[in-house]
């Protein structure tokens, strides 16, 4: 099954929708997961351009609607926010149930709560 590009994605937003959907097989609330993170992406490139755009100037012009400080933040924010919700589509990959993550060395809470309690029951056993 084909599954539809959301509309209003820019080229780094398609692009990595694309991709993503070549490698990964999702469940739908994890589509919508990487439908944000795709606009988030976009987002970053916007911001990435508008600062370098304001950083380009020879004369030491500040454009009047460049808060470099502020746009910093925000684009560190957003990286942060895109790293996140990449990390939770990594874990929800259809089929990467707790042999899959084990096999893996498993990266979440419940898989580090389950390598402790194996550990236990090794232990006591």
């Amino acid at each position: 099954m084909e599954i539809e590009e959301p509309v209003g994605l820019g080229d780094r937003g398609r692009r990595m929708w694309r991709e993503s959907l070549a490698i990964w097989s999702l469940t739908p609330a994890h589509l919508v997961l990487l439908e944000e993170a795709c606009r988030i992406a976009d987002r970053l490139e916007l911001l990435d351009s508008i600062l370098r755009a304001g950083s380009a100037d020879v004369n030491g012009d500040v454009p009047q609607f460049a808060d470099f400080a502020g746009l910093l933040s925000e684009s560190r924010q957003q990286s942060g926010a895109l790293k996140a919700l990449l990390a939770e589509i990594r874990q929800g990959q259809r089929g990467a149930g707790p042999a899959a993550a084990e096999v893996a060395g498993g990266a979440g809470v419940s898989d580090l709560s389950a390598r402790i309690a194996q550990r236990r029951n090794q232990s006591s056993g």
